[in-house]
């Protein structure tokens, strides 16, 4: 996969890419096999109700972090910032979320869904440790320091990892023991990022003039970041919280399974998205024709891995998560259409994230959302959680094509152009997909 070089000075898109996706490989490895140790261990109910808390976590991080990941990622755009200032204000940002959180338990902890009162004790403490490493990630990718970008997660993957797994060998694996895991491996991840940060700051001052300059900046460039990105959460989660009260929690434990497993062909896209987002941010001379050319390759990779999954799917969940997860296989392939989708989606829509979020993010996120709760409505207590599913896929593909039409009437690239490879393309990609595969290609610097 190729994608054209950078201006002098900007980010190194393919190397930053290629470095992104060696290290997330093992992420993925680690984070695959913590989900289904957790699937196995706390059966379809339990991974109900932790799916309902992981998603109340990833809500509660993008509403709490007020947009200030791709606030700092677009104030830092490539400017070797001090690193410092910002850090405390992380810091203090979301210790101030967890100690509001702390003393208001009384008046939430139901919503949880939960009965234990040591839980939502848990929540707030992984909360607030997710809500510092979504910022200091911000940090992080915005200056382009991309190792450092990547390490921070493994470091938790692995941790996490090592966590469950020993949980499981003791038979302690408990809704209430894999949140302290998951809250212990946050923890350890960020003790190293942000020693990482300060360490690399070097002599920047800190001060509480340092820490609020540029502030309102950044809280106004925040804000079309939070509206968009709460409203895509809400629309790639809604399922958890609307599958509950409509059919029980058991069947949010198969959707869960179901969508977190078929969510694997964002992987590459994702990163994708992220690098292209930073390049944007700092450089849009050659933007447009770096994300068509990326978005043809992640075309060339999904089809072929979506006409595998849609054969073998129904079959292989089961096999990963266990019997008790049938019906999560037939969600998975009604699912699958609908992620590829988001694939490409998430290459097409760096272009208006690095442009600051405009109007068309925002309403195209907040019309997904709107049509997928109102038309879930309609299509559970017709169809059951597989009618969900169904919704997920429309809703997803349309998004899609929502955003290729404003893409392709604001840069003057043809849809033909934005995502149909050509043959000498196809080739290509495939045979550095297959090098990636066979471990020939190894990891390179991003500087």
């Amino acid at each position: 996969m190729t994608i054209p070089g950078p201006a002098k000075g900007s980010l190194k898109v393919g190397a930053a890419f290629l470095q992104t996706l060696v290290t997330q490989v093992a992420q993925s490895a680690a984070s695959i096999l913590t989900g289904i140790l957790i699937a196995r261990g706390l059966g379809p109910a339990g991974q109900g109700r932790y799916a309902v808390v992981a998603a109340a976590v990833a809500l509660g991080v993008i509403f709490a972090s007020l947009g200030q990941f791709e606030g700092n990622v677009l104030s830092s755009a490539g400017v070797a910032a001090s690193g410092r200032p910002l850090l405390m204000r992380s810091w203090l940002q979301s210790s101030t979320v967890g100690f509001i959180l702390l003393l208001t338990v009384p008046l939430w902890h139901n919503r949880l869904g939960v009965a234990d009162a040591w839980i939502p004790v848990a929540f707030t403490v992984v909360l607030a440790l997710e809500i510092e490493a979504q910022l200091v990630r911000g940090i992080n990718l915005g200056q382009h320091h991309i190792a450092s970008y990547n390490l921070i997660t493994l470091v938790q993957r692995f941790a996490y990892l090592t966590a469950v797994v020993t949980l499981r060998v003791v038979g302690l694996l408990r809704l209430q023991t894999v949140l302290a895991a998951w809250a212990g491996a946050a923890m350890l991840s960020q003790a190293v990022a942000s020693a990482w940060v300060w360490v690399r700051s070097g002599k920047a001052p800190v001060s509480l003039r340092g820490m609020t300059h540029g502030l309102k900046r950044d809280l106004r460039r925040g804000a079309r970041a939070l509206i968009t990105i709460s409203a895509t959460l809400l629309l790639v989660r809604c399922d958890i919280w609307m599958l509950g009260p409509m059919l029980g929690v058991r069947f949010v434990g198969q959707m869960s399974v179901a969508s977190t497993l078929a969510e694997w062909l964002w992987y590459v896209p994702s990163i994708l998205g992220n690098v292209l987002f930073a390049a944007g941010a700092g450089d849009r001379t050659r933007i447009a024709v770096r994300i068509s050319r990326a978005s043809r390759a992640v075309v060339t990779l999904i089809l072929p891995a979506l006409v595998i999954l849609e054969v073998v799917g129904r079959r292989l969940v089961p096999t990963i998560y266990g019997a008790a997860y049938g019906d999560a296989g037939v969600l998975f392939v009604i699912l699958l259409p609908g992620m590829a989708a988001v694939a490409v989606h998430l290459v097409v829509d760096s272009y208006f994230s690095g442009k600051g979020f405009p109007a068309v993010s925002i309403w195209g996120a907040i019309g997904a959302l709107g049509a997928k709760a109102g038309l879930n409505l309609i299509a559970i207590p017709l169809w059951g959680a597989p009618g969900a599913a169904m919704v997920t896929t429309a809703v997803y593909t349309s998004l899609l094509f929502f955003k290729v039409f404003f893409f392709t009437r604001e840069t003057g690239v043809s849809v033909r152009a934005l995502i149909v490879p050509t043959w000498n393309e196809t080739r290509e990609t495939m045979g550095t997909a297959w090098l990636w595969a066979t471990g020939l290609v190894k990891r390179a610097p991003a500087h």
